[in-house]
């Protein structure tokens, strides 16, 4: 059934510090919001919040993206687990990450376009997290959002994470093949105009109670 948690106490999720993994320095929660959001962004700061995510959810994210709520730095998660799928908020004030807000909703009240991207993603054999480090490596700059970028159907055969970073101030996109981890050349055709946030929202408001 429907469920909606509002977390007053933030959940902390401490972040790994072993392998390759290093803390996040970001900056402190009451931070006055910025013309340039993306200056609280650096590298490993996604993908560290991609394995915070999980860790929390114990699911694995379709898609997040980066977004300051009230001048506070953070992602927007989209987490698929036992087909339920859950919209995870993260801020991100230290070297924590807080969960501050969770809604979910079971498989059933959700668009195929969710059920297709879950199922397609237990066929990836490289994580997002590791797919966004390698978009990082290549750009030379910071991701700010990633998510997988076309479900696998009987017109697509590649499957593929769709990476955003920020490099000279403006945003570029760089698209890893979630089976080989290579840079895909040529990825416009792979690029789903209707992404698993979308989704989310759109089966959201068929269960939401009416005002």
């Amino acid at each position: 059934m429907f469920r909606a948690l509002l977390i007053a106490t933030a959940t902390a999720v401490a972040l790994p510090a072993a392998g390759h993994w290093t803390p996040v320095h970001a900056q402190p929660a009451a931070v006055a919001p910025v013309d340039n959001p993306w200056k609280l962004v650096t590298k490993e700061t996604l993908p560290l919040a991609v394995v915070a995510a999980e860790k929390f959810s114990g699911g694995r994210v379709l898609e997040i993206r980066f977004r300051t709520h009230h001048g506070v730095p953070g992602f927007d998660a989209v987490v698929a687990k036992n087909r339920a799928f859950s919209h995870l908020r993260i801020d991100i004030p230290s070297n924590r990450v807080a969960v501050i807000a969770e809604t979910e909703i079971p498989a059933w009240m959700a668009s195929w376009v969710l059920k297709a991207d879950a199922r397609s993603l237990e066929k990836a054999r490289l994580h997002l997290a590791d797919a966004v480090l390698k978009a990082e490596e290549i750009a030379d700059a910071p991701a700010v959002d990633a998510g997988i970028a076309k479900p696998l159907t009987g017109d697509n055969a590649v499957l593929a994470y769709d990476v955003e970073v920020i490099r000279n101030n403006r945003p570029e996109r760089v698209v890893i093949d979630a089976v080989t981890g290579l840079k895909i050349a040529d990825p416009d055709q792979l690029l789903e105009g209707w992404t698993p946030e979308q989704a989310l929202h759109e089966s959201l408001k068929k269960v939401a109670p009416p005002r």
